[in-house]
Order: structure tokens, then C-alpha cells, then sequence
């Protein structure tokens, strides 16, 4: 029997990149999940691939409202959640000097505010065996250059309430990881306005970035240890970047 089996999972951003690839991973190990996404038609087909293990809540985690939302149904939802993968973010490819206060408060609210809100609606009724992992970025630790820095900075801040909630939660036995990905080919790039010089460069000095898998397996293997062993922290990074 997996360890997986009868668990159920919550993750988050699952309609595509890491967040698709772990929510798949999950299933296949025997786990039912619960998958949050902004766009209703991907989780529904999301929903008809994968069947019955699988259900999900639409939201826009940079809306309040939405947050709220999604918090009270994860709250009144029929059994406790056994595991919380936070991954939607969103990045931004701007200096500090530059970047529009209604863009850097949105890299707040899907980075930061939704990761601590969901927390908040489905610690308290989680068991002894949970275990929350969010991911994070070496960017938190390393910006790579000036225009990385707001999107860093929420990296660092969400990665320290983590740290908070890891001291908070251990009387408990919950287990709470951090997982700090490299450079991984997802769709978030595709997004940034100004960046395709700097992924072409990068290109060139790491070949072969992660694949979302990559980062799936590496949640599937941390949520897999034995009982009495907790991974904190790891970086998971491409051969060829440094740091």
C-alpha cells in the first residue's frame, strides 16, 4: 500500500506547471486531492482525466474575496485535509524602482497572503500526521538580479511565516517543508513582459532547466519519509546553476 493512500491533499495552482504535475503525482501514489486553480475549464478537464480522486475550487487567489471564499469551503469541507502543497505564485520581472504598487500588492496577496490564509482555514483540523509544504525559490536567498527583487521578496516573506509555522506546529507533529526550486520550465515565465533576453541568456548557461515533474517528485519524496524524520528545507536546482 503507498503512503499516499486514503490522504487527502490540497494544492494549489494546479492548472498547469508544478502545481499539475504534483496533483497528478499524488493521484497516481493513491491520494485524493483537492486542486485550486483560476480557470474553471483546465480543472474541469483536469476533473474528467483523472476522475473521482480528484475535485477542485476555482479562484483567484490575488482577490480577497476569493481567499475567503475558498478558506470557508476547505473549512466545511467533510474530512480534514492531510496535506497542503502551497504552490500558485506569480513572478514579476521588474526593478523596485519600477514595478506598479498594484502589481507588487498582487505578488503579495497570491505569494504571501494566500499561503498563510489557506494555512490558517486547514491547520486546525489537520492530524497529527499532516504535513504542509510550500514552495519557495533560491531567489528567496539569492536574487539573481534587481528586477528578481520584488518577487524575491515575497519569497523570503512567505518562506519566513513558514518558518514560524514549522515552530508553531511541531508540538503538534505536523510536519512543515519548504521546498526552494531552481530554474524549472513552466508557463510563470511566459508571463514576465521583458524578460525573454534574460531566459534566452539563461538558456545558454543552464541547458536543461528542472521539469515540473522534477519538483513533483521531490514533494512526493519529502511527504514520504519515515514518521520521525522532518526535511526543514531543501533546493532543488538544475545541473549548472550554482545558486
Amino acid at each position: 500500500m503507498s503512503a499516499f493512500t486514503g490522504r487527502h491533499c490540497v494544492v494549489t495552482g494546479v492548472t498547469s506547471g508544478i502545481g499539475r504535475a504534483t496533483a497528478l503525482k499524488l493521484l497516481a501514489e493513491g491520494a485524493t486531492v483537492t486542486g485550486l486553480g483560476r480557470s474553471e475549464d483546465k480543472l474541469s478537464a483536469l476533473a474528467a482525466q483523472v476522475g473521482a480522486k480528484f475535485d477542485f475550487l476555482v479562484a483567484d487567489l490575488a482577490v480577497a474575496g476569493e481567499r475567503e471564499r475558498v478558506a470557508a469551503a476547505l473549512r466545511r469541507a467533510r474530512r480534514p485535509v492531510d496535506v497542503f502543497v502551497s504552490n500558485a505564485a506569480e513572478a514579476a520581472y521588474a526593478s523596485p524602482l519600477a514595478i506598479a504598487p498594484r502589481d507588487l500588492l498582487r505578488l503579495f496577496e497570491v505569494n504571501v497572503c494566500a499561503p498563510l490564509e489557506l494555512c490558517q482555514a486547514v491547520v486546525p483540523a489537520m492530524p497529527a500526521s499532516g504535513h504542509v509544504v510550500q514552495l519557495s525559490s533560491v531567489a528567496a536567498r539569492f536574487v539573481p538580479n534587481a528586477k528578481f527583487g520584488p518577487y524575491a521578496v515575497t519569497k523570503a516573506a512567505v518562506t519566513g511565516l513558514i518558518d514560524a509555522l514549522r515552530l508553531e506546529l511541531a508540538p503538534r507533529g505536523i510536519r512543515v517543508t519548504s521546498i526552494a526550486p531552481g530554474l524549472v520550465d513552466t508557463p510563470i515565465y511566459d508571463e514576465l513582459s521583458g524578460f525573454t533576453d534574460l531566459k534566452k541568456k539563461l538558456g545558454e548557461q543552464v541547458p536543461s532547466w528542472l521539469k515540473p515533474e522534477d519538483i513533483a517528485e521531490t514533494v512526493a519524496w519529502v511527504l514520504s519519509r519515515p514518521p520521525n524524520v522532518v526535511v526543514t528545507e531543501l533546493s532543488v536546482m538544475p545541473r549548472g546553476q550554482a545558486r
